[in-house]
């Protein structure tokens, strides 16, 4: 049988538009982990001393 797929999206934490891709990143230096969407990453990375990237966050699993 099949496995069934969730087709899942989360909130970006800076536009709030819901995506299937988001990176999960730290901003400031002491910051909380949050996921942003690739256009906002395009956003918040350049020139930012205190970027740090954490992962990404995928709709479709790979099990």
């Amino acid at each position: 049988m099949a496995k069934i797929k969730r087709i899942r999206t989360k909130p970006c934490s800076k536009c709030i538009e819901r995506n299937d891709v988001l990176y999960r990143v730290r901003i400031e230096e002491d910051g909380d982990w949050i996921f942003v969407c690739p256009a906002c990453l395009e956003m918040v990375k350049p020139a930012n001393p205190h970027f740090q990237y954490g992962g990404t966050w995928k709709s479709k699993k790979r099990h």
